[in-house]
């Protein structure tokens, strides 16, 4: 999906979808009363965004798994695999399964910790604790009511910001705003809140700032190159705002919509075009999954973390998920 430029303004084309947006809300009501909600007896952190694509979910959930396995706990992911063929409860293999089987997200968030994909999170989940997992994070969960979440957390992209603040399809909102704010107990807003975001925000919910960061290593070899870079995200803007931000020079940019599939004369182009001006082509660890292994030695990728500003208010809030369940004596 592209997202569609109109979703940031209050223009005639979003106020002619007002009536669609109304039948999304209504779906969303339902959706809401009907959907019975299980507690399961295991610390469950819920990642999700109200803005659709792009916020930065899969980053942060790995950023925060990074941070419990320091406090020497047995995370594991769920996620549910998006676009990807397999349906049923699945432990994520690298070396059996593809992205086209079980998604990007969970590939890269395997490289972190063990994750499941599935249709019922629910099963997911029971799975995670049959295996090991002492406490689990959901990637992309906040709309399912299903899962009652210990901490929910909403992310925000500082550049992104909230749009127009109408719901699908006449704006980008994948809910009521109030209903994200009020049944998180944490905003994470990644990056410079350029938008004001935090402003929109209840004051009774805590926010937290973070920033996008790489590898010094990784950033000395990229600043002030030559670059054509690419890539295929829900808010695609901000992977060539940050390669300038470190300093780059972006000579060829190339967006496509999310979870795009490229096939092998985009990428001979894109690689011929790179060295024909002697650029170097880069994209998204997301994006290089899916490019195929013969190419993939010409296409330039990197990992990136997400710092917290505020360190000491982040582990306040994981230790008292913690140590909730450590009265039940379900993690030792």
């Amino acid at each position: 999906m592209k997202t569609p430029l109109f979703w940031n303004t209050n223009n005639l084309v979003s106020y002619l979808l007002i009536p669609f947006s109304w039948v999304w809300y209504f779906l969303a009501v339902l959706n809401k009363n009907i959907t019975k909600s299980y507690f399961i007896d295991i610390p469950i952190i819920k990642i999700g965004n109200v803005v659709a694509g792009g916020a930065g979910k899969t980053p942060l959930a790995i950023s925060i798994a990074k941070r419990l396995i320091s406090f020497k706990l047995k995370v594991h992911f769920v996620t549910k695999g998006y676009k990807g063929s397999k349906k049923t409860t699945t432990l994520v293999n690298q070396s059996l399964h593809n992205f086209s089987e079980v998604g990007e997200e969970a590939l890269l968030l395997s490289n972190i910790a063990p994750t499941w994909i599935g249709n019922k999170r629910s099963s997911c989940i029971n799975a995670a604790k049959k295996n090991g997992a002492e406490i689990i994070i959901l990637d992309d969960g906040l709309q399912d009511s299903s899962i009652k979440g210990d901490l929910n957390i909403l992310v925000f992209n500082g550049s992104q910001g909230i749009g127009n603040k109408r719901l699908i399809p006449s704006g980008p909102l994948r809910e009521p705003l109030n209903w994200s704010i009020n049944k998180s107990q944490l905003a994470v807003i990644i990056d410079k809140d350029k938008k004001n975001i935090e402003r929109t925000l209840s004051k009774e919910l805590l926010v937290l700032k973070a920033t996008t960061i790489i590898k010094k290593s990784i950033k000395t070899r990229l600043e002030n190159k030559n670059l054509s870079a690419f890539c295929g995200l829900g808010y695609p803007e901000k992977f060539n705002e940050f390669l300038q931000s470190i300093g780059c020079k972006v000579i060829f940019w190339h967006k496509f919509p999310d979870h795009y599939i490229y096939s092998e004369n985009q990428i001979n182009k894109m690689i011929v075009e790179s060295k024909n001006n002697n650029c170097l082509l880069v994209t998204t660890q997301k994006d290089h999954i899916k490019i195929p292994k013969k190419y993939k030695k010409d296409i330039f990728s990197f990992p990136i973390d997400i710092q917290f500003d505020e360190y000491s208010k982040l582990d306040s809030m994981l230790y008292s998920v913690i140590n909730k369940y450590k009265k039940n004596e379900n993690i030792n």
